[in-house]
């Protein structure tokens, strides 16, 4: 009992240990690329946007849910993105610009990995998923490879999880077209997602301990998921913007499957007014 008890308490520590590592590597990279940073890399400035060195604003979205006894959720999206030499800011995601080469660029990502059943304040009410365990938020690096063209912009994201809570990797391959109709600039853009076994199943699989009568255990595999989107900003004045936000996911059988999950495909909706600078 008390080897247990130690093995328990080391694999915590360790756990600390590399989220503070990875903590401290994200501050320290984000001191000097703002410090050495001084022209707009074309990493930051992808199809439709911007060339500004910061954008902040804020609007209003809503999501649909892939869990069984959920409904749409509206929340505030803010928006702050900094788009430097080396280093850009999008999404509450860290990215450095390593490489420049004719049409091709790439770069690395360290971005937060987490989803409803992150937080059991956001399902305790529901009943269909009482007795389900957290499941613990992580973070998440890898590296980006960019192929860009007048038509637009090709992009293969590959990361994995960092700090040990599913030890799963994911790959997104996308393309997104930079179009224009008059002071509007549409990007429509389609993709493929592929999800390892342990991340898919660390947010949909169901353990033997959180089994229940209606509720069978389920192990979920890996998955390929097939999702578009569609972007459309409005430039009001050199500085000021909107931006009108869909899209929609095809979840693999793999998640659809779940006995926690009762959707084939999420969507979600979103407008924001920007200020750039």
């Amino acid at each position: 009992m008390r080897s247990n008890t130690l093995l328990t308490k080391f694999i915590k520590q360790q756990k600390e240990l590399t989220m503070k590592t990875t903590l401290q590597i994200c501050a320290t990279t984000f001191a000097a690329c703002v410090v050495t940073g001084n022209a707009v890399a074309s990493d930051a400035i992808g199809p439709g946007d911007r060339e500004a060195r910061w954008v902040v604003g804020g609007g209003a979205g809503v999501l649909t849910s892939v869990y069984r006894g959920e409904n749409k959720t509206a929340a505030a999206i803010p928006n702050i993105r900094y788009n430097g030499s080396r280093f850009l800011i999008r999404n509450a995601t860290l990215n450095v610009s390593l490489l420049q080469m004719g049409p091709f660029s790439g770069g690395l990502i360290i971005t937060p990995d987490s989803g409803l059943l992150s937080d059991k304040d956001e399902y305790r009410d529901n009943a269909q998923l009482a007795g389900l365990n957290e499941r613990d938020a992580t973070v998440e690096g890898g590296f980006y490879i960019n192929h860009s063209s007048d038509l637009g912009r090709a992009t293969l994201t590959v990361l994995s999880d960092l700090a040990h809570e599913h030890d799963g990797q994911s790959a997104t391959l996308s393309y997104t077209f930079d179009l224009k109709l008059g002071n509007w600039f549409i990007n429509p853009e389609f993709g493929v997602q592929w999800l390892s076994a342990q991340k898919t199943n660390h947010y949909y699989g169901v353990s033997a301990n959180e089994a229940t009568v209606d509720r069978l255990a389920y192990n979920a595999g890996s998955a390929l998921n097939a999702f578009a989107a569609l972007r459309a900003r409005y430039e009001f004045t050199q500085r000021w913007d909107m931006e009108l936000h869909a899209g929609a996911k095809r979840l693999n059988s793999s998640i659809s499957d779940s006995t926690i999950v009762d959707e084939d495909y999420c969507a979600y909706g979103g407008l924001s007014i920007n200020y750039s600078f």
